[in-house]
């Protein structure tokens, strides 16, 4: 179904992304050892993956890493060995039938007791996740095949530096298995694996880079209508632009509305209202952990950019109007982060402007929190 609360893994549950998906088929087929996908919150970069895996029909293992990042240690290459090995006993089960594996195994992934997983890590010899990939490499090619390790928002692992050589020591060795990082904190993802960077282990691999963006107005308005068309449920055009207007392109949110409105039968404006409730708490929570050492510098930024300014300098003084004065460099650095964890976005002619539209209630809400505003 198109209006889903979980990301898709069946083609036929999947709008548009052709042109991404028959990149991803292409890096897969010709064996790249990593590929990146890029892409701001909520777009569908894990259903891409999930799909474009199914559909090609390869053993893999998703990992989404926003699940350990409240305990560093389970971010270590011990706990991604242990999960890669069960996964593998898991895949053995089904006898080559991916697809079959695939419903399973995301349920499998998605139960996983992370404190279970430490006990279990912490209780035995802890498993070199290096000789663990060897093994995936061999069983790879002894079935002809590749097998997929997939790191979901691999911008998490940035507090473990050594996760670079260990992915460079894999392109570099391991002729059977691919690599496929995603992150939605795009500038933060591309800090972490310093593809650019000459002194980092990283520099200069083969890669294969796919970037996501949100959907055009007429994608966003046709993907809530064949989504309503699929269950056989009439709804007013109007509704449906009002719909686009407030949540843009963003097909999580898109989603998020039609599942609303098909399982609860809600009409338009208590369904607009509900998504946005649930997606403001969500995006606040996001946005809290960046600002907390700042808060009131960062949203006094923000409040700028939602009001419209566009400047580099006309944020700034409006922004100081509200804070006081606030240095260049620290200035510029709050700027650059808001960018990088990808609340805002720079344009081309060099203009800040909001990515998610729900964003400015985020603000407003924030605003008030922190007694900026009354």
């Amino acid at each position: 179904m198109l209006f889903d609360r979980i990301p898709k893994y069946k083609i036929e549950e999947f709008y548009a992304r052709e042109e991404e998906l028959q990149l991803l088929f292409k890096g897969l087929e010709v064996g790249e050892g990593l590929i990146v996908v890029y892409g701001v919150r909520r777009v569908g970069k894990t259903s891409l993956v999930q799909v474009g895996l199914t559909e090609y029909n390869v053993p893999y293992v998703i990992v989404d890493l926003r699940r350990f990042s409240e305990d560093p240690s389970l971010l270590s290459p011990s706990v991604l060995a242990s999960i890669v090995k069960n996964t593998l006993k898991e895949y053995e089960k089904y006898s080559g039938k991916v697809k079959k594996f695939a419903e399973k195994i995301l349920d499998y992934i998605n139960s996983l007791d992370l404190k279970v997983i430490k006990l279990e890590v912490k209780g035995k010899r802890s498993e070199l996740l290096v000789k663990v990939l060897e093994d995936v490499d061999k069983w790879a090619k002894k079935r002809n095949t590749r097998f997929v390790i997939v790191l979901d928002e691999a911008q998490e692992l940035k507090i473990i530096p050594a996760w670079r050589k260990i992915l460079a020591w894999a392109l570099d060795t391991l002729e059977n298995v691919t690599f496929i990082v995603t992150g939605s904190e795009v500038g933060v993802l591309k800090d972490f694996l310093r593809l650019d960077d000459r002194n980092s282990p990283l520099f200069g691999r083969a890669r294969l880079e796919i970037y996501l963006k949100k959907f055009g107005r007429e994608a966003a308005l046709d993907f809530l209508k064949r989504g309503f068309q699929e269950v056989e449920m009439k709804v007013v055009e109007e509704e449906l632009v009002d719909a686009v207007n407030r949540l843009d392109g963003i097909v999580g949110w898109l989603a998020l509305y039609g599942y609303y409105r098909v399982s609860y039968n809600l009409p338009h404006n208590s369904t607009i209202e509900r998504v946005e409730a649930d997606a403001i708490e969500l995006i606040a929570g996001e946005l809290e952990k960046l600002v907390k050492f700042s808060p009131k510098r960062y949203l006094a930024i923000l409040w700028a950019i939602t009001l419209g300014l566009k400047t580099w300098s006309t944020i700034k003084h409006y922004a100081e109007g509200i804070v006081g004065h606030i240095p260049d460099n620290k200035y510029d650095r709050l700027l650059k982060n808001l960018v990088k964890y990808g609340f805002i976005e720079k344009t081309e002619n060099l203009e800040y402007r909001v990515i998610d539209p729900l964003l400015p209630k985020v603000v407003e809400k924030l605003l008030r929190k922190h007694r900026i505003i009354s």
